[in-house]
């Protein structure tokens, strides 16, 4: 059910978003930031929550890659914080999410994130600095 209603939100976002990209390393504060999960289990399992994200939109959806690969492998949410995936790829990673924007969706692309050897407890900056507002609410009411 899952993986159906992520492939209905990337048709109905994909429609009219814009796609941004980032891949500056150094931190500036307000950038969206990864905290890495106690519970992440390298190189198996990865649990992370996103940081400075602001309360005028929210993550709805997380895709994770190798940097450089076009393979990418969607993340589930387990709660409103967390995300998670048991499918980690090698090497450095990078995230590509979809925040809600008006009354859509906006992809943004973090192309350097995480390096190969990210460890629990730890914060990357994803150089990415969002400033979008949903008209919606958290139950999807205007």
């Amino acid at each position: 059910m899952a993986v159906i209603s992520y492939f209905l939100l990337f048709f109905f976002v994909s429609s009219s978003c814009s796609v941004h990209h980032s891949d500056d390393s150094g931190y500036k504060t307000g950038n969206l930031a990864i905290r890495v999960e106690e519970s992440s289990q390298s190189p198996s399992y990865l649990a992370i929550r996103f940081l400075n994200l602001g309360a005028q939109t929210e993550i709805v959806a997380v895709d994770v890659a190798e940097v450089g690969s076009p393979n990418w492998n969607f993340m589930n949410r387990k709660n409103e914080a967390i995300w998670e995936t048991n499918s980690v790829p090698s090497g450095p990673l990078q995230f590509r999410v979809v925040v809600t924007a008006g009354l859509d969706g906006k992809w943004y692309w973090a192309s350097k994130v995480m390096p190969e050897d990210w460890r629990n407890g730890e914060i990357y900056d994803t150089g990415l600095h969002i400033t979008d507002t949903s008209i919606m609410d958290t139950t999807g009411e205007l």
